[in-house]
């Protein structure tokens, strides 16, 4: 319910914001360093009340914003503009409003052209790209035109994953939901909410109980895949 949720975190901007309202002018004094000043904080030292992780920041959040206002979920779900037939873009527009919830947390993987020919492929953090649309950051996705299929969904080297092929250029990033992990021959993300490591790949180990992955064949894409984690 809404009262056992701390209200307080809507008064934040950003978790920096949240973190730096622990923090007196003393701790930089002797610290020396805002870095060094957080790190001190996110481990309890300077107060006796509980201190959010980033996910669980960004997470009550969201649950606060949708209790409070519970019509911010409908307003906000870019699946309601897709009129069209193609499969990959039904099977996002399904899994919108579970990944705005956290609910479930899907992870997109793409294999796209370029008019130069030669190929960039990608991991896409759904909640995360459909949030950077909702608060129109820079360099965001724009997920109205991707399901009115004007536009085509493509990876960025902003996402959880990218690789260009004739640059041979690979980016890992972090996000609120994912951190890539060292997972051998196969790459894999733990889910920062429940901890539960999520393989990229369609071979069996002993963490694919954690992950539903799904190949779409796709009028627009040729093909999409889907990792689904449930988040726990």
């Amino acid at each position: 319910m809404v009262e056992n949720l701390d209200r307080s975190l809507l008064t934040f901007a950003s978790y920096s914001d949240y973190l730096n309202s622990f923090i007196k002018s003393d701790d930089y004094l002797y610290l020396g360093s805002m870095g060094t000043v957080r790190r001190f904080v996110k481990l309890g030292y300077r107060c006796s009340s509980k201190v959010f992780e980033e996910s669980e920041f960004h997470k009550i959040r969201h649950q606060l914003a949708i209790l409070i206002n519970p019509k911010v979920t409908s307003d906000v779900l870019y699946g309601r503009y897709f009129k069209g037939t193609d499969a990959a873009l039904k099977a996002l527009m399904e899994r919108e409003e579970p990944n705005m919830l956290r609910k479930l947390s899907t992870i997109i993987f793409l294999q796209v052209r370029q008019r130069s020919g030669f190929d960039i492929s990608g991991y896409i953090d759904f909640e995360k790209s459909l949030r950077d649309c909702n608060f129109q950051k820079p360099d965001r996705t724009n997920w109205k035109s991707v399901f009115e299929g004007k536009t085509l969904l493509k990876p960025k080297p902003t996402d959880l994953s990218y690789y260009d092929w004739h640059k041979g250029i690979v980016y890992h990033n972090n996000t609120d939901n994912f951190h890539a992990v060292n997972g051998g021959e196969s790459l894999i993300f733990m889910h920062k909410a429940d901890h539960k490591l999520v393989p990229m790949t369609d071979k069996p180990s002993i963490y694919s109980i954690n992950v539903v992955r799904r190949m779409i064949k796709s009028e627009l894409y040729g093909f999409m895949t889907l990792y689904d984690h449930v988040v726990r």
